[in-house]
């Protein structure tokens, strides 16, 4: 019973104690604080890959980004007709990913993109360039796309 209560005391209050020697074994306590309902989880696929919020730090290099497809768009008016899939946010949020496939590529799909990946997880590979601000990956086949 005491021990129960020194547990709860130090999850309570906290521990101040200096990191002791070598030679001790100390209690290890972890504890995972609350998510703000406005915060966006990181995502995590593995070692080989990354997540959506973190492709505008790889500017350049070619990546397998990870993360939740929040919005599709086929302009099929606008120059190119490309398709757009919104990655972690949605258009217009700067910190978003965008995929985008070319209309030239949409005869690659079986499916219109824009129905195939709609509220998916994907993960996506290419090389992570910019566009107005924005973190973007442009796709020319299905393959380089991956439901989870």
């Amino acid at each position: 019973m005491k021990k129960t209560w020194c547990i709860i005391a130090v999850l309570l209050m906290g521990c101040t104690a200096a990191t002791p020697a070598p030679t001790q074994t100390p209690w290890i306590i972890t504890a995972t604080p609350a998510r703000s309902a406005t915060a966006t989880p990181t995502i995590y696929f593995g070692a080989d890959t990354i997540s959506w919020n973190d492709a505008r730090n790889f500017i350049g290099q070619t990546k397998t980004v990870c993360g939740n497809v929040v919005r599709t768009t086929y302009a099929e008016n606008t120059t190119g007709q490309p398709t757009y899939l919104d990655v972690g946010r949605a258009y217009p949020d700067s910190t978003r990913l965008s995929v985008v496939i070319w209309g030239n590529q949409r005869a690659n799909f079986p499916t219109p993109p824009e129905t195939m990946y709609r509220n998916k997880t994907i993960c996506v590979q290419g090389t992570i360039k910019t566009y107005q601000g924005v973190a973007q990956i442009e796709v020319r086949t299905p393959a380089q796309i991956e439901i989870k």
